[in-house]
């Protein structure tokens, strides 16, 4: 019975009173009956009172329902009584307890089926926070209990044909689709990729945006403009918070500004002024440590990238090291300068360097220079360093016999790999010290 039609039966205009109050509050289904029934016993009182007073039968009842109240109004007031005033002013509006149209549109179940699927999805992803550092962390949890959230209530209010619910749902299709076109032109050239929930989205498309689904929703109330703001809001950081985490830093974790890396060269010459050894001295302290940098289930540390640095020493380019000192200085190979020991000399500030260093060569840290030998590498083993320690680290290099002349100019470069995430490179001379600045990753390392 539509809302312009006004029953000529004075008690079915009660009744459709009744039934309109309802209609727009959230009394839970078990009470539905009841409510009703004692709805309607007050407005009769009200309508036999006119009735007595000597208003004619229609009269009486347009008394009664004018001096009973605005079914909005009511409504409102009804939902209050069964949960709270905040449920009333948003859920209550986005869950009305009204009976939908009859029959369903076709399509229906494909739409529901999306909302649920979104749900679902959202939920497993919250698996792969175990591997994230905690500020990231945080933003996919905020973002997956919006998306499940907004899933959950959409896919209710869809049952109960409320307009908002087909709009999200229609937002949740157009996304899933420029998704799914996404991943097919970024597949590699020659290969081809077939986004699973797009295919469910193109099924999905018809009903989403034919008439007879707009025509089941068309009877449903505006929710206003807060709540339409709040839903826009809350859609927008749910599906959008995961890319915030993925393109921002995070502020539990460490930069190279944390990290002051300097290196100065002792140099050994000959009588005709040629180099023929290097001391290469490293000072290395951490202001401070990243929080879980493995994410919050530290699973896999042991496998992981750990800290740690690469030395080598070209023959030449000291003079011009400070020229050169913000650029990627790749060590020839056949360098006549070589690491005399595999074991360098550290020391720390408890004099004890147990627990601080992997065993044997470098295995995790990706080399840096393919022409610096893996036993010029120095890893640290996870835990093994302390923050506002510092250490200080000695390696010896030797001119090798036989080589003529002994080279004049060295050049020191030391690269420190924090974990897989950022490089900094300190570059020395007989001459001058150096102090780590940032390097651009090479794409060759920063891609594996």
């Amino acid at each position: 019975m539509s809302e312009t039609t006004v029953p000529k039966d004075p008690t079915l205009r009660l009744r459709a009173h009744v039934e309109s109050i309802l209609a727009r509050s959230s009394v839970p289904s078990a009470d539905r009956g009841d409510v009703a029934e004692e709805l309607y016993g007050h407005l009769w009182q009200r309508w036999q009172d006119a009735l007595a007073a000597g208003a004619k039968t229609s009269e009486a009842a347009e008394q009664a329902i004018r001096s009973f109240g605005e079914a909005g109004q009511l409504g409102h007031e009804m939902t209050g009584a069964y949960h709270s005033r905040l449920y009333s002013t948003t859920i209550g509006v986005l869950l009305p307890a009204a009976a939908p149209p009859p029959g369903k549109p076709w399509g229906y179940r494909r739409l529901r089926l999306l909302l649920a699927l979104m749900a679902i999805v959202q939920f497993v992803l919250v698996g792969i926070l175990i591997g994230l550092t905690p500020v990231r962390a945080a933003l996919f949890v905020l973002s997956a209990g919006l998306s499940i959230a907004l899933s959950v209530l959409a896919f209710r209010a869809f049952g109960r044909a409320q307009r908002w619910a087909l709009r999200y749902c229609q937002f949740v299709l157009a996304m899933v689709l420029v998704q799914g076109a996404a991943t097919i032109f970024s597949a590699p050239s020659g290969g081809l990729t077939i986004p699973i929930l797009g295919v469910i989205g193109l099924w999905m498309l018809g009903p989403a945006i034919g008439s007879q689904m707009a025509e089941w929703f068309s009877q449903s109330r505006p929710i206003g403009l807060g709540l339409t703001i709040a839903l826009v809001t809350a859609t927008a950081a749910g599906y959008g918070l995961p890319y915030v985490a993925s393109a921002m830093p995070d502020p539990t974790q460490v930069s190279a500004s944390d990290l002051d890396l300097q290196v100065a060269a002792v140099c050994t010459r000959d009588a005709s002024g040629g180099v023929t050894a290097v001391e290469v001295n490293t000072h290395v302290r951490w202001s401070r440590l990243d929080l879980l940098p493995y994410g919050l289930g530290q699973s896999n540390v042991a496998n992981s990238w750990q800290d740690g640095f690469e030395t080598g020493v070209s023959p030449s380019g000291g003079r011009n090291s400070v020229d050169w000192r913000t650029a990627w200085i790749s060590i020839p190979s056949q360098v006549p300068l070589y690491l005399i020991s595999g074991e360098p000399q550290f020391t720390s500030p408890n004099g004890s360097v147990d627990g601080l260093l992997l065993a044997g060569p470098p295995q995790n840290l990706a080399s840096l220079d393919p022409y610096v030998p893996a036993f010029d590498g120095i890893e640290f083993a996870p835990g093994g360093l302390h923050a506002g320690w510092t250490y200080e680290i000695r390696q010896h290099y030797q001119w090798q016999s036989g080589t003529n002349p002994a080279p004049a100019d060295p050049l020191v470069v030391v690269r420190y790999a924090h974990l897989d995430r950022f490089v900094v490179q300190a570059l020395a001379s007989c001459e001058r010290s150096g102090t780590a600045v940032p390097m651009e990753l090479p794409y060759s390392w920063a891609s594996q």
